[in-house]
């Protein structure tokens, strides 16, 4: 399975990915059959990384970013306005925003 993350084409990555699901499939404890499904409705996102190689570093700290967002607005009811706030959390330094915090 490390071998999927250093594809460069898509294809490659997708023999790969719907192989290893394939041996999940047949595997008798309950929870390898639900990790496939769960892989096979994220194969679209897993084979995006082939073109896009971002650092899971980099995805952790943005989910972590909106999570916060999400948090701190007690819920948005215009998506929108949400997708403008991320974008705004984004642009701005974050030790501009602890300082303001702190202040």
């Amino acid at each position: 399975m490390d071998r999927l993350w250093t594809y460069h084409y898509e294809g490659a990555a997708l023999r790969d990915l719907n192989g290893w699901i394939d041996q999940l499939r047949w595997q008798r404890l309950e929870p390898f059959p639900k990790l496939a499904g769960m892989l096979l409705r994220h194969q679209e996102g897993i084979l995006n990384y082939c073109h896009t190689k971002a650092p899971f570093g980099v995805v952790e700290a943005v989910t972590g970013k909106i999570k916060a967002l999400l948090r701190r607005g007690r819920g948005y009811s215009n998506l929108c306005y949400l997708l403008l706030k991320a974008q705004r959390m984004a642009s701005l330094k974050t030790e501009w925003v602890v300082f303001l915090k702190a202040a």
